[in-house]
């Protein structure tokens, strides 16, 4: 489908007669789809539940035959008076139709640019190395690498366009990276190896990489099982380190830390070291003595603490 109305129209086909707009908008997400605007979308799908006899949009408003014609004149509209008529369709707008953001073209442009580090290391690699002086062969046998990051970053662009993911080529990128690691260390040692590398095949990758990754999130808006993973230890460590996003500003944070400590501080043995002198300090930070509510909260977890050993013992009604 070459317009962003023929997939709309599309995804209608293959969906329930009932679905809604934003049922429409979800499916082409799930197929890594650039995902239309609700007002865009929602004309088109009203013409076509109108025109296969739907009766409703989503059970909210009745398609009568004047809402009908208010949907074909908002999406043809009628010329002026005295205006040409139109010979061609109008194209889609360049935001509807784009399927490549602007930034993604910068990092293409490096990924390639990069390629030329990684053709001298090899020129140079199999002439002093592998000893392969005649200029026609070692053309033909060192160019197979750059030509194979080609077509695998090619690869990569396409499976990200068609699912959202990059594919095997992914794989095989990264093992002609190691090889062209190889090929730099053995010809240039471990300091110019690395520049070698660094500026060749892997910050081609890792532009390529950047790239498809602002397709990615420019085309699809499902969130992908890694992602999620991601975002969940993302959120466990800062939970961890006392920075989760509980809709406390640092100063609260450090207030409500001082004073849990002070808690703990005062019910602690008497051979805790310099018990006394941060047991102060907490107190003082907790802002304990100018703020009731801190001061409440402070009071709760001690007695929360002092009173541990009874929550064993405190009797429940039987769930059943």
């Amino acid at each position: 489908m070459r317009t962003q109305k023929a997939k709309i129209q599309y995804a209608l086909e293959h969906l329930p007669r009932e679905s809604s707009v934003e049922d429409v908008r979800r499916w082409l997400s799930r197929q890594g789809q650039t995902v239309p605007t609700r007002p865009y979308a929602t004309p088109i799908v009203n013409e076509w539940r109108a025109r296969n006899g739907v009766t409703d949009t989503s059970g909210h408003i009745p398609l009568t035959p004047e809402l009908i014609a208010q949907l074909d004149a908002a999406e043809n509209p009628a010329p002026e008076a005295g205006a040409e008529p139109e010979t061609e369709p109008k194209a889609e707008t360049k935001s509807e139709g784009k399927t490549e953001p602007a930034g993604a073209k910068g990092f293409y442009a490096v990924a390639l640019m990069s390629i030329g580090v990684s053709v001298d290391t090899s020129w140079r690699f199999f002439e002093q190395r592998l000893g392969i002086t005649d200029v026609v062969e070692r053309v033909v046998l060192f160019s197979v690498m750059e030509a194979a990051l080609v077509a695998c970053g090619w690869a990569m662009r396409g499976g990200v366009r068609q699912n959202g993911r990059p594919g095997p080529a992914r794989l095989v990128a990264w093992a002609l990276t190691a090889f062209a690691a190889f090929a730099a260390f053995s010809l240039s040692g471990p300091v110019a190896g690395t520049a070698r590398v660094l500026l060749g095949p892997v910050l081609g990758l890792v532009m390529l990489h950047l790239a498809l990754g602002i397709e990615i999130r420019a085309a699809r808006q499902r969130t992908t099982t890694w992602a999620r993973v991601g975002r969940e230890v993302r959120e466990r460590l800062l939970s961890v380190l006392g920075l989760g996003d509980d809709g406390r500003d640092a100063l609260a944070r450090t207030r409500d830390k001082a004073a849990l400590r002070a808690a703990k501080l005062a019910v602690a043995g008497r051979w805790t070291p310099r018990r006394k002198a941060r047991l102060r300090k907490a107190l003082h930070a907790s802002h304990v003595a100018h703020d009731p509510a801190q001061r409440d909260r402070m009071l709760r977890e001690l007695g929360v603490l002092q009173h541990a050993d009874e929550l064993a013992r405190t009797t429940q009604p039987s769930p059943w």
